[in-house]
């Protein structure tokens, strides 16, 4: 047993050491192995790893640490602008491990197991403003707690107290069907956990207490895939005979499918929602309460794909819809990435943050001074209480006392004192929040940001990224200093670049063109007569066009324009010589081409070019400040470490 523990130690510190050798050495910076393999892993995209793609892979490597190190010695890691920038990043980066993985997991789960079933409820709900007091909440909580009472010893119905009492009676207080993530936590929670039939204890969200009622428990219906074709009612108020009006359109639409007409072309053919119309009226996946109630309930009773509804109404219109696909509740590994990013999005967030706070204050042993309460209420008698809770407070307004190195709370051993309390109220002071939230804001932020402190200490894999944003972010301002803005600016260098490369910008042979889509043979045989004007010069384009869509703008397009060879479809079909060619298409549309010139191969000029010399500009420039850096610094590779990569 000794033995083989010895030989694991002697594994693991083999690995260590492999992993800490020096592979790369530029001018005294060492690269580790493991530094180098990261980098080169994570942009290898599965290829394989031979002695020639290393030796190319390492030149680039070698590049870009030679940018940031010249970076780092020109103090760009010391700039305002890089500080803050690196500080957002850091931010950013942090965000995945300030959490507590173990109960977001379990937030996940629950999230999951509700998502299969879908529920219906009603409520009653009391009302609560923003401006109320604790006497007014505290009414509200009592007449809550009276009217569950009288529901549940049967002196009322749910529906009699919904009528009576509720501030929101919409439908009767009838929410309908939904599903996780449709209505707030606190609501959600009550309803998952209160049995099919009963009442809810009261449920306290930001808009109030509730009483919940749960209707009616099933296996979630899903997603469903349609496609419709609507009849749109028009702006204000419909009467009746507009509605029947408009609700014989659809009717007659409705006959057509029934006699075997294509879905598709009649939706793009008369849907007057024009912008699913050109895709035969088809709609992304969709789910409970995303739609108007009605559309909702017509697409999920269609049970075959191919079924279509009859016509139906909504507050926008005549529908008909045609059910193309259906999908149930997947897996718990199908929906767990859009699962996170809801919680991350929702208020199931605060409860993952108020777990891990409460883990820290464990983990970094979180004390209150036995003279906390005390102390604090200096602190409050030390500031205008009126002007913290509107975020007025200027330092003018904060008393300072020789005693404020006084003990609050302490964190890790660290002590946090009354003048850190009082410096945080005026760096942090929010409209709407009084002394007590001011407080706990600051205890949680102080313990946020001493566990975004460790994290570089505690995952290895965020000192990585932090290290791979820092780097990126010099490089890029390097460049920007070196390389793009400097090609920009000076058009002097530009211009003699240019004139020392003039022969990679050269014209190939041109035609200079118009191309008319005709809508039919029609406008094509008037398109013919007035081509033959312009040719005597009795007619322009211009005429041409307006007289021809003298009774529709779509009767013909025009298109003119110089064209090399791959800029059109329809110009590489024709034969690059002067005149006019008509090409079918797949369309009723036609294709008719008049080349007007033939334009030989020729030198483009700076300004036909800018773009492209710019971008070789930029190339030379940053060739030539590479060659620089390799004479400046002395670059070594230990090449039997790099080779010890191939397997």
């Amino acid at each position: 047993m000794t033995k083989k523990i010895i030989l694991l130690l002697i594994f693991l510190i083999s690995i260590k050491i492999t992993h800490a050798q020096e592979i790369i050495n530029i001018s005294g910076n060492s690269i580790t192995v493991q530094e180098f393999k990261n980098t080169l892993m994570k942009n290898n995209h599965n290829r394989e790893i031979t002695k020639e793609y290393l030796d190319e892979y390492v030149e680039l490597f070698i590049n870009y640490k030679l940018k940031v190190l010249q970076a780092k010695e020109m103090g760009l890691d010391r700039e305002e602008s890089f500080v803050s920038e690196l500080e957002m990043y850091r931010k950013q980066l942090a965000k995945p491990y300030l959490q507590a993985k173990e109960f977001k997991e379990d937030l996940v789960n629950e999230a999951y197991e509700r998502m299969r079933y879908d529920v219906s409820a009603s409520h009653i709900l009391f009302k609560l403003d923003e401006n109320f007091t604790p006497s007014d909440t505290l009414l509200k909580y009592n007449i809550a707690k009276k009217v569950k009472s009288r529901i549940e010893s049967k002196e009322i119905t749910f529906e009699q107290a919904v009528s009576e009492y509720s501030e929101e009676n919409f439908n009767n207080g009838n929410l309908g069907y939904f599903t996780v993530f449709d209505m707030v936590y606190p609501f959600e929670t009550a309803v998952y956990t209160t049995e099919v039939g009963g009442v809810s204890d009261i449920v306290k969200t930001q808009y109030g207490y509730h009483l919940v009622k749960v209707n009616d428990k099933r296996l979630a219906v899903g997603e469903v895939k349609v496609s419709h074709i609507m009849f749109k009612f028009p702006k204000g108020v419909v009467d009746e005979k507009s509605s029947d009006l408009i609700k014989s359109k659809a009717v007659e639409v409705y006959n057509k499918l029934n006699s075997g007409e294509d879905f598709t072309v009649l939706a793009d053919r008369y849907s007057e929602d024009r912008s699913t119309a050109v895709k035969g009226g088809e709609l992304p996946w969709f789910g409970l309460n995303k739609m108007a109630k009605e559309f909702e309930e017509a697409s999920f009773s269609l049970e075959s794909v191919g079924d279509f509804t009859q016509p139906f109404k909504t507050e926008y219109g005549w529908h008909i819809i045609i059910l193309n696909d259906k999908k149930v509740i997947g897996s718990l590994d199908d929906h767990k990435e859009d699962i996170k990013r809801k919680i991350d999005k929702g208020s199931r967030n605060l409860l993952s943050e108020l777990a891990l706070l409460k883990k820290l204050k464990l983990d970094y042993n979180f004390t209150e001074h036995k003279y906390n309460k005390y102390r604090k209420n200096i602190v409050k008698e030390s500031i205008d209480l009126d002007k913290l809770f509107a975020a007025l407070l200027t330092i003018e307004d904060i008393e300072r006392y020789e005693n404020d190195n006084r003990e609050l709370f302490s964190l890790d051993n660290i002590v946090y004192t009354q003048e850190d309390f009082k410096n945080f109220i005026l760096d942090y002071q929010e409209s709407g929040l009084d002394f007590e939230m001011m407080y706990q804001r600051f205890v949680d932020f102080t313990c946020l940001e001493y566990e975004e402190s460790k994290l570089e200490e505690k995952y290895p894999e965020y000192k990585t990224l932090l290290n791979e944003f820092r780097d990126g972010i010099l490089l890029f301002d390097l460049t920007s200093k070196m390389v793009w803005t400097k090609a920009m600016e000076d058009t002097i260098g530009l211009q003699k670049y240019f004139e020392s490369n003039r022969e990679n910008y050269i014209w190939g042979d041109r035609v200079e063109a118009n191309i008319y889509t005709c809508a039919d043979y029609k406008v094509v045989s008037k398109l013919k007569r007035l081509l033959w004007k312009k040719s005597k010069n009795m007619v322009t384009i211009k005429d041409m066009q307006e007289s021809i869509n003298k009774d529709s703008p779509m009767n013909l397009q025009i298109n003119s324009s110089k064209y090399s060879k791959g800029d059109n479809k329809f110009i590489d079909q024709v034969k690059w010589i002067k005149g006019n060619s008509q090409i079918p298409t797949e369309s009723d549309a036609i294709i008719f081409i008049e080349i007007t010139d033939v334009i030989p191969s020729s030198e483009k000029n700076l300004s036909e070019s800018k773009g492209k010399v710019i971008s070789d500009y930029q190339n030379h420039l940053e060739d030539q400040w590479l060659l620089v850096l390799r004479e400046d610094y002395v670059i070594t590779i230990n090449e039997e470490v790099l080779y010890s990569i191939i397997k």
